[in-house]
């Protein structure tokens, strides 16, 4: 299930950062407006020393979620590009075997048609969040055109065992991909997000100000980095779509290998 913010995805990097970078500090700083006028500096005044120790607290614990759930998103993310090059330069090391076996033709175009699929088809359609089911067919293909290999010696028969467990892995690696693009972050945990921006900005309005400058210049800051760091987070929810997302560079280097490999044939 998509979270509530995913269409903020899909936005030009440039515009989804005014939206959404923007739009929490223009609400956060006409809300402090409003707050101003229900609640005078003077009154607000008398309480800043206990105000700041609470406030103190509050920033702690939502800073600590904040920073949690956006490490989180990273990892994420980076173990996602990081599975990419894994499936990658397995298909490598399988053709690279392939090309020393007499009679691996077969497999060594089906591991082209694959990795191009990968490219040509399979990203834009994970891009989409509909992951096509063309790949899995020629992914299959592929496995089997590794494991029903009939190896002659013992030379043959140790580099189709090395093939075999490349597979394995590259197999394994691909739905490790897969699984990365098909969840993000609970609803849940973007409500508390969101809303634990807007209570932390919030209690900025509980400090005493002589001019509506200052409390303008505080509110805005702190609302420029909270919104900054939420619009990092949404950015990199999804580590295959939106505008920040893992690109099919190690798919593209495993085709120029391939591409070696016949050459110093």
């Amino acid at each position: 299930m998509t979270h509530p913010v995913a269409f903020f995805e899909w936005l030009p990097l440039p515009v989804g950062a005014v939206v959404v970078v923007g739009g929490f500090v223009l609400l956060s700083v006409l809300l402090a407006k409003i707050s101003r006028r229900f609640a005078p500096p003077e009154l607000l005044t008398e309480h800043n020393e206990l105000t700041g120790f609470i406030f103190a607290v509050v920033g702690v614990i939502y800073a600590v979620v904040l920073g949690f759930i956006a490490i989180g998103v990273w990892e994420r993310f980076s173990g996602a590009q990081e599975v990419t090059y894994r499936e990658a330069s397995n298909l490598a090391t399988i053709y690279r075997d392939a090309a020393s076996l007499p009679g691996a033709g077969p497999l060594r175009n089906d591991l082209r048609v694959y990795v191009r699929d990968v490219i040509v088809r399979g990203w834009p359609a994970m891009q989409s969040g509909h992951p096509s089911d063309d790949t899995e067919v020629e992914a299959e293909r592929v496995s089997r055109d590794v494991t029903t290999f009939d190896p002659r010696g013992a030379r043959e028969t140790n580099l189709h065992q090395q093939m075999i467990a490349a597979m394995a892995e590259s197999l394994s690696a691909r739905d490790e991909r897969l699984t990365e693009d098909a969840t993000g972050l609970n609803g849940l945990m973007w409500i508390t997000v969101v809303l634990g921006g807007f209570i932390t900005v919030g209690f900025t309005y509980l400090f005493g100000f002589k001019q509506s400058f200052m409390q303008t210049a505080m509110v805005g800051t702190l609302a420029f980095l909270i919104g900054l760091v939420i619009f990092l987070t949404m950015s990199l929810d999804y580590p295959f779509r939106g505008t920040v997302h893992v690109t099919p560079d190690a798919f593209e280097r495993a085709l120029t290998t391939f591409d070696t490999i016949d050459a110093r044939r």
